[in-house]
């Protein structure tokens, strides 16, 4: 057995003290000493709504228009054989067989009893089928993944693709520790709207996993440590709030630049995109 094998498997079999360890964060005085479990230097999320339409210019349909590039451009890609968290969690309401789809050289390093090499169309394929299924996509860089993995963590990034129940950090938004939520950062360019259709019921802050919702004047304001997951857009019953993409921006060009920053996958083009 490989030694990522091995590490993968002892995750698996630890998985339920996860939990513990996040409820251990949340506490007062040991949140302090494990933050840096949580370090937004080895980990940061960003994550694709793709439940509403988001508008801009025109309306788009996130999220092929974003991961799209990412998954054309990267030197490589390995897709999972199977969903850590859904595994850990023994998921029964989505498929444990849709692992994340991980880009670059480092992919390439994936044990192949963990996951197999894909072509472009292949990866394609994986990230349609994944949100068919109902899974929300998350462009992840975690140092821990690449451990488990055992590929080098400055050149590899994974889609996961998540669901509410199970995913680790969609978990880690809802009970903390509070130290995580600054791992996770809105889409670049992504905008939360209330409309003047709000009445105030207070749904979108029972909903919001990190507190970003408020009620002033008996009508919804967000603030700006709203994570853009889109859950306040799914539960309004008035439809009172959007997602929209900020004018005059490429938006796909701010979220390479963003993941350029801290991993390389081997994009055969940076910066603007065209079409952006």
């Amino acid at each position: 057995m490989s030694r990522s094998r091995l590490r993968f498997e002892i995750v698996m079999r630890l998985w339920p003290w996860g939990s513990v360890l996040n409820r251990l964060g949340s506490l007062p005085g040991l949140g302090s000493w494990l933050r840096p479990c949580f370090s937004a230097e080895g980990n940061e999320a960003i994550i694709i709504p793709v439940q509403e339409a988001v508008r801009g210019l025109e309306s788009v349909v996130l999220p092929f228009p974003l991961l799209t590039p990412l998954i054309e451009r990267a030197s490589r890609r390995t897709i999972l054989n199977e969903c850590l968290c859904r595994r850990g969690e023994d998921c029964q309401a989505f498929p444990q067989g849709i692992g994340c789809l991980f880009l670059g050289d480092g992919a390439a390093e994936i044990d192949p009893s963990l996951g197999r090499e894909a072509s472009v169309t292949e990866g394609l394929a994986h990230a349609q089928r994944a949100m068919d299924a109902g899974l929300v996509p998350l462009v992840v860089h975690s140092s821990f993944d690449t451990w488990v993995l055992g590929i080098p963590y400055h050149r590899a990034l994974a889609v996961c693709f998540c669901c509410d129940c199970c995913c680790s950090i969609r978990q880690g938004l809802r009970l903390g520790p509070p130290a995580f939520w600054d791992t996770v950062h809105r889409l670049p360019g992504l905008e939360i709207e209330v409309g003047p259709a709000c009445t105030g019921c207070g749904l979108c802050l029972d909903t919001c996993h990190v507190g970003a919702i408020s009620l002033d004047s008996e009508r919804a304001q967000v603030d700006a440590t709203c994570k853009g997951c889109g859950r306040c857009v799914t539960i309004c019953p008035e439809g009172a709030i959007t997602l929209r993409l900020a004018e005059d921006m490429d938006i796909l060009g701010r979220l390479l630049a963003r993941i350029e920053r801290r991993t390389d996958i081997g994009l055969a083009s940076g910066g603007a995109l065209e079409g952006g």
